[in-house]
């Protein structure tokens, strides 16, 4: 949410942002946050990151993250999948 709100908030201030909970039967986590913009520019970038906040942390916690936009072309939706026990919580 903070990245949506930091990153696409200024340049759709009238936009809404949905935030998506779930956990599958497995006791994976999915995080989904829609966003009215269509673009997800430097996906790669932000995954991978050198940081220890945001989508980068999803990665450190064993997460996988994805985005697709809407068949309207719209809005995205930025998915992160955590998996229980995390393959990082299992190495410590």
């Amino acid at each position: 949410m903070r990245n949506a709100i930091e990153h696409v908030g200024p340049q759709h201030p009238e936009g809404q942002l949905v935030l998506d909970l779930i956990v599958v039967e497995d006791e994976t986590l999915l995080i989904a946050v829609t966003d009215p913009s269509p673009a997800f520019p430097d996906f790669l970038t932000a995954i991978t990151a050198q940081k220890s906040t945001g989508l980068p942390r999803v990665r450190e916690l064993g997460g996988e993250t994805t985005w697709r936009p809407s068949d309207d072309g719209d809005t995205k939706t930025a998915q992160v999948l955590i998996r229980y026990p995390s393959p990082a919580a299992d190495s410590h």
